[in-house]
């Protein structure tokens, strides 16, 4: 028998700057500070969500390390996709927020959704997608 996964919980990221990532997550998304504190390795983090919804764990570059996100090579994830509500708008927003659309603005077309992708200060790169799962 296998265990059905209902859902992502959250996702675990070091952040080059723990709030400037805070502050980019909550003008961009409109994401809350759900907890903030020190982690028993003692690095800074924070927890931003919205309760239902998606929890990002987002902890500290701890001093002196190199976080290496780039085009070319990613440490750890590669991307992570977030459905929004309403698609077309979304992308009016992030570009009023100053927002970067990745590959020359591209809106790909997949077969029963659209999806853009953007980066957030950390280089971390984010599939905004109309449809959840591209519809699979």
């Amino acid at each position: 028998m296998t265990t059905k996964i209902k859902a992502i919980d959250h996702i675990n990221m070091t952040v080059k700057n723990l709030r400037e990532s805070i502050d980019w997550y909550e003008k961009v998304f409109g994401l809350e500070v759900k907890e903030e504190g020190r982690s028993n390795s003692g690095n800074d983090y924070a927890i931003v969500g919205e309760t239902g919804s998606i929890m990002l764990a987002i902890y500290q570059l701890e001093q002196g390390k190199t976080l290496k996100i780039d085009e070319q090579s990613h440490d750890g994830i590669n991307h992570f996709g977030v459905e929004v509500e309403d698609f077309d708008q979304a992308l009016i927003n992030f570009k009023q927020h100053g927002v970067k659309i990745n590959y020359n603005e591209a809106i790909f077309d997949y077969e029963k959704s659209r999806s853009f992708y953007i980066t957030d200060p950390s280089g971390y790169e984010i599939e905004v997608a109309e449809v959840f799962g591209g519809g699979l």
